[in-house]
């Protein structure tokens, strides 16, 4: 309940457009049960007029008196004249007057609850989605792209069925039972508590049902996610599982994934779809009941007019809507209350990685960037990866990490845009730590170019000029810096091509470049290398060497690089084994030490001169 009653809270924004759907639910509700109650005159004119004679009311009688005084004796005082053909004139007008009136309502209040229900949703998606820009970098390490595709397009369309099933509906079946209790009431109260006797033992059935049901689709939607992440994981490394042959690895795999959804699905059914032939059991043992009764009442004591008591099968079975919505409640509702529990999960889940209230602002970068006995390490790793990191970058200066893959190198540069936070120690960014400034504004000073380039389906332009609005002098600028714009022009639609999915249509060095021409487009003050260039051919990678040179000119350059060539002329080298520092210094001083520098630059480049 408490799920739901938060889920409902999303409903507050659309408020006046709620209102009017109410308002527009009773009127079609009372409209409704007004079809019904017409018939009597119909049928009276069919009998000849009222079988029971005119009684006047007394000023104290009740509501149910009144509402049975109106249909067995006012309505047809209106609606008579002095021919039956006249009679049933008026009463064919009237007819077609109320389903022509109940027709309009009936389309707007089914309409605007759909305009507020879509609403809700667009507004849900989009908290979920910005809640999801803020997550850590942690939170994404744990979680599969599959199962968040899934809760983003799966269980937010499930919620429908929660807020049109569980609110609307319920109101809509409500106001319809309410007016047409009132109908039942004033024919017979004997017959209606025959009628809602079903109610208890229906009421139980869906409370059974109801916990059964939840567990299950709560599984069920994670098996889903897992079929969902297996799909997306094969259509992105597909490259590899036809290099390798893995097709029917792949095919085992998914229909693995698949199998366990479908067990769950066929275990979902069966609950839900248990209480309605229950519920409908129950019903028809009621409406033999009241034939029975009634039919007595009828015959044997003659307390009930035949034209009154078919008014009252057909508002009865006109109830049975509302029960049998009652026993299908939990198939509508309780798989879409699971998915509820899933986007909230995520919205309750808090970043790792937090900006403090008070953060300063930053403006420019004016002196250093500086490690202090950092020390690091992954959730589910077995120990730190870096231990006691300290060294400081000046403003200007290029700073190279070097050693084996695997030893803190990218961990080290991860920590400085505050994508994690040390585990102990602090980064300073001119003498502040890191946690007491703003984070947009200290990621606003970086420039990240990695070995990954990432890029979105969308333009060349809107890929450089990523985040900002795209100027095409400043993006020409930036591609002939980063040495693209030859490439560039050469596209079928120059800046205005579409790259695909990840910049599928593009080489991998033209993909670099991109990324180079996007980092020189934002001009940032500090740069970070994460081996730019390691996976590119010859040719390309002099090209990528050529404009991150011309992109590190008068800026502060931190470089991880497997091929030392691109940190020859840095002005600190610091080589990292095992998350440690074991060397420092400029390349001449590292060569004259003989130690593990100088052995990885002998493996790389015996032939050329220290």
């Amino acid at each position: 309940m408490r799920t739901y009653l938060r889920l409902l809270r999303y409903l507050r924004p659309h408020a006046g457009l709620l209102a009017i759907s109410l308002v527009l639910m009773i009127a079609f509700a009372i409209v409704d049960g007004f079809s019904i109650v017409i018939m009597v005159p119909f049928l009276q004119v069919l009998f000849g007029g009222p079988t029971e004679p005119p009684v006047p009311l007394p000023p104290e009688a009740g509501v149910f008196a009144r509402v049975e005084h109106f249909f067995k004796h006012d309505l047809w005082s209106w609606l008579s004249e002095p021919t039956a053909l006249g009679t049933l004139s008026n009463v064919c007008l009237l007819i077609l007057g109320i389903y022509f009136v109940k027709a309009v309502l009936g389309y707007f209040q089914q309409f605007l609850p759909q305009v507020v229900l879509e609403r809700t949703l667009r507004d849900l998606r989009e908290q979920v989605f910005a809640h999801l820009q803020h997550l850590s970098f942690r939170w994404y390490q744990r979680t599969r792209a599959g199962q968040l595709m899934s809760i983003m397009a799966n269980d937010v369309n499930m919620l429908k069925d929660a807020i049109a099933t569980g609110l609307y509906k319920a109101t809509q079946y409500l106001l319809e039972a309410v007016i047409t209790l009132t109908i039942l009431v004033a024919i017979s109260w004997r017959l209606t508590l025959v009628a809602v006797a079903v109610l208890p033992p229906i009421t139980w059935i869906v409370v059974t049902i109801a916990g059964k049901l939840r567990r299950v689709n709560r599984e069920r939607l994670r098996k889903f996610g897992d079929v969902t992440s297996t799909l997306q994981e094969n259509v992105a490394g597909i490259r590899v599982v036809k290099a390798f042959g893995a097709e029917p690895y792949e095919r085992e795999r998914f229909a693995r994934d698949n199998r366990g959804y479908f067990r769950n699905i066929v275990r979902s059914k069966k609950y839900a779809l248990m209480g309605t032939p229950l519920s409908e059991l129950l019903l028809a043992g009621a409406v033999v009941l009241i034939l029975w009764i009634g039919g007595r009442m009828i015959l044997v004591s003659g307390t009930l007019a035949p034209e009154t008591f078919f008014v009252f099968l057909v508002a009865a079975l006109k109830l049975s809507s509302p029960i049998k919505y009652l026993s299908k409640l939990n198939e509508d509702v309780q798989p879409a209350l699971a998915a509820c529990e899933r986007i909230f999960g995520i919205l309750d889940t808090e970043p790792e990685v937090r900006e403090a209230a008070d953060a300063r602002p930053v403006r420019s970068f004016e002196d250093r960037i500086e490690y202090r006995h950092v020390s690091f390490a992954y959730e589910d790793a077995s120990g730190p990866v870096l231990h006691d990191i300290s060294f400081t970058v000046r403003r200007g200066e290029v700073l190279a990490l070097v050693g084996q893959s695997g030893g803190g190198k990218s961990t080290i540069v991860d920590l400085l845009p505050r994508f994690y936070d040390p585990l102990s120690g602090s980064i300073l960014f001119d003498g502040v730590d890191l946690r007491q400034l703003k984070l947009a504004d200290l990621r606003a000073q970086l420039g990240i170019v990695t070995q990954e380039v990432i890029l979105f389906h969308d333009t060349v332009a809107a890929n450089i000029a990523y985040g900002s609005p795209p100027d095409r002098e400043r993006l020409r600028e930036a591609a002939r810096a980063a040495n693209a714009l030859e490439f560039i022009e050469d596209l079928p639609e120059g800046f205005d091509t579409m790259v695909g999915e990840r910049g599928i249509r593009l080489s991998g060095g033209q993909r670099q470049r991109l990324a180079i021409a996007r980092a020189i487009y934002r001009n940032p003050p500090i740069l970070i290398f994460d081996e730019a260039t390691s996976a590119l051919d010859t040719e390309s990678e002099m090209l990528v060497q050529q404009a991150i040179a011309r992109l590190m000119e008068n800026r502060t350059s931190i470089v991880i690089a497997h091929r030392l060539s691109t940190v020859l002329h840095a002005d600190s080298i610091v080589v990292i084994e095992d998350g440690r520092i074991v060397e420092r210094g400029t390349h001449a001083e590292l060569m004259a030490l003989e130690g593990r520098y100088s052995q990885l630059y002998e493996l790389q480049f015996a032939d050329l001169p220290a």
